[in-house]
């Protein structure tokens, strides 16, 4: 046991003194922190913006319930009193906009993945949700292209690499040095003095990244205790990928070629892995399965849109009523009536597009992940993103929210509207209840 004891203490002191390895140790160590600290600005700038709208939309409604209490034998109160209790607003402003934030899991700063690429609020009035849900830009096209520096980028992309400089020349250093003829020569086998050089090497890898992944969740302040679940995922995850990494530069080594060759070759492996293969998989989905071009689906959103204000009254009410048979049809002159009506038939419509579109985007990621096993920085991207709640599952699923969200006060305003009734107070006070905080 001594023996093993002091070959370790040996090259920790060897590893210490190497400039080189020193130096490596500390830009792996000040990138991962500047990689936390990109995330938190990220994730606290959302948090700005998130609560910059809530506070608005508070705000507005409770002007809407202070105008809903006016004296409207005052001219200059009538319209604001109008404004607050007509389910259609007034002239062409709407009754309300509603905003739905998508709140960041404790983790998410640690891995932005698409968070930062998607909005992260929506504000909706009652009319077509899905051309409302669209019209805007979907990513930063820089920014997709070159991805965030955050922590996980850090883990990702730097530590393989930190891996390949560590273990290249631990076979060639001996070799090189004239040292392994020494080696050989002692009591103990030279395969268990490398197996014990590269536990070190592996360790003090392991190490770096507990000391980033603990000072990610530190510095975010998310309690370890309270999401143990995600501090142990993103750990063993982690850990797995730099066992990947060790055994493949180990099985380099084991070639038993030069320092230089052996970082060549572990330097062409990561270049493979990590730059080439998602590279030629994303050449090959794309042959595979297009991509679907969202423009082409917002312009068809906007010609709907267009066409709306062409269909005649008489074609509207009666398809709106066939499917909608839970609303009184009363007068069928009646603009709102017609317009919100025709909204909702348009909204139909674009529902089912939009739906193509999703479905055609869910079958090409379906086949990414049959495939994703062949480049595990992207695979391990995936898992974190997952993790951090920041993939694009978590965001269609907060596009749900909003669907459900939207149908549950259309169906307040539409039994307003088709009744030809004003809000009360009692049902501006359901509305205040249902706002999402």
């Amino acid at each position: 046991m001594n023996h093993w004891t002091h070959i370790l203490a040996y090259e920790w002191k060897i590893l210490m003194r190497s400039r080189t390895v020193l130096g490596l140790l500390l830009i792996t160590l000040g990138a991962g922190i500047y990689g936390i600290y990109f995330g938190k600005f990220e994730i606290e700038k959302q948090a700005e913006r998130i609560a910059e709208v809530q506070a608005y939309e508070q705000k507005q409604f409770e002007e809407l319930m202070t105008w809903a209490k006016l004296d409207t034998s005052i001219a200059e109160n009538k319209k604001k009193y109008e404004q607050a209790t007509s389910p259609t607003g007034v002239g062409w402003n709407k009754h309300f906009t509603y905003f739905v934030a998508n709140e960041a899991h404790p983790a998410a700063g640690l891995c932005l993945g698409q968070r930062d690429l998607f909005p992260v609020y929506y504000g909706f009035n009652i009319t077509d949700l899905a051309r409302q849900l669209n019209v805007g830009e979907l990513a930063n096209p820089m920014r997709l292209l070159t991805g965030n520096f955050d922590l996980s980028y850090v883990l990702i992309f730097l530590l393989p690499l930190l891996i390949i400089s560590l273990f290249y020349n631990l076979y060639a250093a001996e070799k090189e040095g004239g040292t392994l003829p020494l080696l050989r020569a002692q009591f103990v086998s030279a395969t268990s003095v490398f197996i014990v050089k590269g536990g070190l090497r592996f360790l003090l890898v392991l190490g770096i990244a507990s000391l980033l992944l603990s000072l990610g969740f530190l510095l975010h302040d998310i309690s370890i205790s309270k999401n143990a679940a995600s501090f142990f995922q993103f750990s063993g995850l982690t850990y797995a990928y730099c066992a990947l990494w060790t055994a493949l530069i180990v099985g380099i080594v084991a070639l038993k070629r030069s320092a230089a060759l052996s970082a060549m070759l572990g330097l062409g492996l990561w270049l493979i892995l990590v730059l080439v293969t998602p590279a030629l998989l994303n050449l090959y989905l794309s042959a595979k399965t297009p991509l679907p071009n969202r423009a082409k689906l917002i312009h068809n959103l906007r010609n709907l849109n267009d066409q709306n204000w062409e269909s005649p009254k008489s074609f509207v009410f009666d398809q709106f009523y066939s499917k909608h048979p839970e609303y009184p049809q009363g007068d069928t002159t009646n603009f709102n009536k017609w317009y919100y009506a025709s909204f909702t038939l348009l909204d139909e419509e674009a529902q089912h597009m939009n739906q193509a579109f999703e479905t055609q985007i869910a079958e090409r990621n379906d086949l990414i992940r049959s495939w994703i096993w062949l480049a595990p920085a992207a695979a391990l991207h995936e898992q974190f993103t997952h993790i951090a709640e920041t993939n694009r599952d978590s965001h269609q699923a907060f596009l749900e929210e909003i669907t459900t969200y939207h149908a549950e006060l259309k169906s307040l305003y539409y039994a307003r509207i088709f009744e030809e009734q004003p809000f009360s107070e009692a049902d501006l006070k359901i509305l205040e209840s249902r706002l999402i905080n």
